[in-house]
């Protein structure tokens, strides 16, 4: 009888403790695992500022990114000479203001940081009522220290360049617009983990080099934006859009996923100041994401303009929103008698696994000589 007893006994701690590496392991792995990311080609620097709700909004040259069915939107043509942005992350801001002449308490401070650094540039690009192409390239450095004992980095990092081309349509008496654009990119870089230690190694940078990887890829994006009846001064726009159909694999550096993306907009003016407010449910089907988190694809948005200019900018514009929870600003300052655009964003992504999990907050600036 005491035998069988102690072999229940036994049976039990065992359950039991299995039972509770399993909790650990669960809870371990929501407070330590960081979701990749969700990548994009290109991001509008006035979009971000208004939380990154753009997808019925896209009445400027960013249509070709957002949603090809908005170049019907665009009332004069728009000539880019020259746009030149960078993005950063307060990390790396913190960083750069560092102090620090010990070197483990140098690495300690990074670990669990995410540092970020992106720069893009567009040239000779044409954006017209109903069409539009654009040249552009860009740089990333997206890396992340773990573990202070012996620190290794999850880094990713690219150089690309690439053309996109577009054009749009009225159909039902200018009611309903169509538009689809075509994409290819070439992409060079890395994705990889670096433990610390392979710094020291001889070898490491020709490791590295023979490690790059140069790919190719090309898809098209399908959009369609659909007016409502004007209500008093009130124009309320419904948008659609397929964005990399059949999706973009670039390797170690990351995938573009295909998307579905919808959007409202609603336009309308007050004293002289132009007023946008917009919504969109980004990545309907969650392909973008590894968990499924309705709050974070949520951006909402306000945009507020005065004194629109021949490019179809307004002089001076001051934008708020919310980009998945998190609250954004920026402006704009198109300055008179010159082709120079001023844009200026701030907000923050969730870089974790579910809305409100792990904060990045970042800031962005941006100069184009265009008219």
């Amino acid at each position: 009888m005491d035998a069988h007893k102690s072999k229940r006994l036994r049976a039990i701690r065992g359950m039991l403790t299995y039972s509770l590496l399993c909790f650990i392991f669960i809870i371990s792995g929501v407070f330590t695992l960081y979701a990749k990311e969700a990548q994009t080609l290109r991001q509008s620097i006035r979009a971000l500022g208004m939380g990154n709700a753009f997808v019925a909004v896209v009445n400027d040259e960013n249509a070709l990114h957002y949603n090809p069915a908005g170049l019907q939107s665009i009332e004069q043509h728009i000539f880019e000479i020259l746009t030149l942005s960078g993005t950063v992350n307060q990390n790396f801001l913190d960083l750069a203001e560092e102090d620090s002449e010990n070197e483990s308490e140098f690495i300690g401070n990074l670990v669990g940081q995410k540092l970020y650094f992106r720069g893009d540039l567009t040239l000779a690009s044409v954006s017209g009522p109903g069409w539009g192409y654009s040249l552009f390239g860009g740089v990333l450095f997206d890396g992340e220290i773990h573990n202070p004992t012996v620190p290794y980095i999850e880094l990713l990092t690219y150089v690309q360049s690439g053309v996109v081309a577009g054009f749009s349509q009225g159909f039902l008496d200018e009611t309903l617009d169509i538009g689809v654009s075509f994409k290819t990119i070439s992409r060079s870089g890395i994705g990889k983990r670096i433990q610390i230690t392979d710094f020291v190694r001889d070898d490491f940078g020709d490791e590295i080099e023979e490690e790059f990887e140069e790919i190719r890829q090309s898809a098209p994006d399908i959009g369609m934006i659909y007016h409502l009846d004007q209500w008093y001064n009130l124009q309320t726009r419904l948008a659609f859009v397929a964005k990399n159909i059949g999706g973009m694999d670039f390797g170690t550096t990351g995938e573009i996923p295909m998307t579905f993306d919808l959007g409202i907009a609603t336009q309308s003016e007050l004293a002289g100041i132009d007023i946008l407010m917009a919504a969109d449910f980004i990545d309907i089907t969650y392909a973008a994401t590894e968990y499924k988190s309705t709050k974070r694809n949520i951006k909402l948005g306000m945009e507020f303009g005065v004194f629109k200019r021949t490019n179809g900018h307004h002089m001076f514009s001051f934008r708020m929103g919310q980009n998945g929870g998190y609250s954004s600003f920026g402006f704009s300052i198109n300055v008179p008698y010159l082709p120079l655009k001023i844009d200026y964003a701030k907000w923050s992504e969730e870089v974790g696994n579910i809305a409100g999990d792990v904060e990045d907050k970042r800031q962005a600036l941006q100069l184009s000589i265009n008219f």
